[in-house]
């Protein structure tokens, strides 16, 4: 077992997670990694980072989307072995539904679409089923490439990505993935395989692997003040309570509401970034960024146009009541000072 080579950091928002992966990565030149994550926005923040802004990566360091890696570096090298022929896999249809009547018996039909383009529910089941196949050669020929694998936001992975992220925590590469499980608000694929463990899930699954990874729980948040983290963490009640390092204080700090006629003059006072969940939302004719595009962001403070569960929620406290979660934790928790709803 590999089980001193794999860590998991379980994370809280603001608690630096991708700095981790930067900082172990830059701390030791002489080892072949490779860091990979699901949204391009979180691609583009590690490589601006690793690069120092330049884009110019260390020779030591690969970077490339999860997407791409399963294509490039799983799927297609090995695609014979399912297939029966090389040269078929073109790219990724993000969009199209495969049919659900269309037997594995029949790989090509089942696995890729009119124009040999593979579909994002198959990718990471085809890279699974062609080390198989092939009698471990995927996972084999990754780990005389790489050393050390990174997985950031390791909550967006889904159906047998996690098979594969098995195997490759059995593999000799070590295996590091950091995350927060609260922040799920994105899915690499809709694959019924391992639907217990989607989102939050992934720590339960994480929980069962104690003898293959070592789970880390960091619970400073060094964004947030403490008012912003209680809140946050009242969301998800069953996971580790969050700590502030975040000590300053500017007057106006915590979660706050306001009424919908006192939103010009706060907006002057306070210049809050303004948060929604979507175009469609009312925001006082103000400019707003969507909720699940705050992902990764820090700003000083946040007005956030709720939803009418999140206002549920916000009386309530009921995480029950507060219809998706992960999204109201995401905008909570981008604000260092305060965090203010508007209620109709």
């Amino acid at each position: 077992m590999q089980s001193h080579n794999n860590l998991a950091v379980i994370a809280a928002a603001g608690s630096r997670k991708t700095q981790h992966i930067i900082d172990c990565v830059v701390a030791d030149p002489s080892k072949r990694v490779l860091v990979t994550t699901y949204t391009n926005e979180n691609l583009h923040q590690i490589v601006n980072r690793l690069s120092a802004g330049t884009g110019v990566l260390p020779g030591h360091v690969t970077v490339m989307g999860w997407f791409t890696f399963l294509l490039n570096e799983c799927a297609r090298p090995y695609q014979s072995f399912v297939l029966g022929e090389t040269g078929m896999m073109g790219g990724l249809n993000f969009v199209g539904q495969r049919s659900r009547y269309i037997p594995k018996s029949r790989p090509q039909q089942y696995y890729l679409d009119r124009s040999k383009s593979a579909y994002r529910d198959g990718v990471s089941a085809f890279s699974f089923e062609a080390n198989r196949l092939s009698k471990g050669m995927v996972v084999d020929r990754l780990s005389r490439m790489y050393d050390h694998i990174y997985i950031d936001e390791i909550q967006d992975m889904a159906g047998y990505d996690l098979e594969l992220l098995d195997l490759l925590m059995k593999s000799p590469i070590a295996v590091t993935v950091v995350g927060d499980p609260r922040q799920a608000t994105f899915v690499t694929n809709n694959a019924a395989k391992n639907r217990q463990f989607k989102g939050s899930g992934i720590v339960e699954w994480l929980g069962k692997r104690t003898k293959l990874c070592h789970i880390e729980n960091r619970v400073e948040s060094y964004r947030c003040n403490q008012h912003i983290c209680s809140f946050a963490d009242d969301l998800y009640p069953d996971l580790a309570r969050t700590i502030s390092k975040n000590t300053e204080i500017t007057g106006h700090d915590g979660v706050f509401d306001i009424r919908k006629s006192d939103v010009q003059d706060y907006v002057e006072k306070y210049a809050p970034v303004v948060l929604r969940w979507d175009k469609r939302a009312d925001t006082c004719g103000l400019d707003a960024m969507n909720m699940g595009t705050s992902k990764g962001s820090t700003f000083d403070r946040v007005l956030i146009f709720p939803t009418k569960p999140m206002i549920s929620f916000y009386q309530t406290r009921d995480f029950n009541q507060a219809g998706d979660r992960a999204k109201l934790y995401v905008a909570v928790t981008r604000a260092k000072y305060s965090a203010t709803f508007v209620l109709p």
